[in-house]
């Protein structure tokens, strides 16, 4: 059994058609963001709830579904106002709204007799906290200090992709889709219990329909230039 784990795809439907068109899998996981910033936030969302098996609500997802902030990055926070009101939301129509309401901010599953947790930010905050490899252990904790209860991860957030062990679970962020951080080049993971192996995977796209798109969508030439650079162009 081949799990495929994805996660912020942001709109950008060429790197999450290619994955799901092209990689061997028999169950898919989104680990939530399937819009915001990117020119397709409707053919994503599409795509997506086609093929997954699993999916879990995003902070990106939840700020279009329920019309709040989406707590992102200081940075990049001004760019996710712009794309919401201007591509995303008028691209979406009711029911995809609805969809997104419907959406947990966790899920559970069992893998061969392990316990999996799929969140798309933090054990702690499952929209808005940024569990990195380095934070992994002050993310495992609750309020109180107590550690959570024995339960392997599936998170995003971050566009961080890592794999790692934590008081004997693994906890496995496969990095972003739709819009690395880490470096130019998608990501995502594989999970096979059977082989116990975890790979992590990247690959390059042609960017020139993203370019195009963007472009007809955004006027503000210096927001588009910020844009261009969020998606490695």
């Amino acid at each position: 059994m081949r799990y495929l784990i994805i996660s912020d795809a942001h709109a950008n439907i060429i790197p999450v058609s290619r994955v799901i068109e092209e990689e061997k899998y028999d169950k898919l996981i989104f680990c939530g963001d399937a819009v915001d910033y990117g020119p397709n936030p409707a053919e994503v969302l599409d795509i997506i709830r086609s093929n997954a098996d699993v999916i879990v609500s995003g902070n990106h997802d939840y700020a279009v579904a329920y019309s709040v902030d989406c707590r992102c990055g200081e940075e990049n926070h001004d760019l996710s106002i712009y794309t919401r009101n201007n591509i995303t939301i008028r691209k979406l129509g009711k029911n995809d709204i609805s969809y997104l309401k419907s959406l947990k901010i966790r899920e559970e599953m069992d893998v061969d007799g392990l316990k999996f947790q799929i969140i798309h930010a933090s054990p702690r905050d499952e929209l808005y906290g940024y569990m990195y490899p380095w934070s992994v252990p002050d993310h495992m904790k609750s309020a109180i200090g107590a550690p959570i209860g024995p339960a392997n991860y599936f998170v995003g957030h971050t566009h961080y992709q890592f794999v790692l062990r934590y008081a004997g679970n693994f906890i496995i962020n496969p990095g972003s889709i739709g819009q690395p951080r880490d470096q130019r080049f998608p990501s995502y993971a594989v999970y096979d219990p059977d082989k116990n192996s975890i790979e992590l995977k990247r690959f390059d796209y042609d960017r020139s329909r993203l370019r195009s798109e963007l472009r007809s969508l955004i006027e503000d030439k210096e927001v588009l230039a910020r844009i261009y650079t969020l998606f490695g162009m």
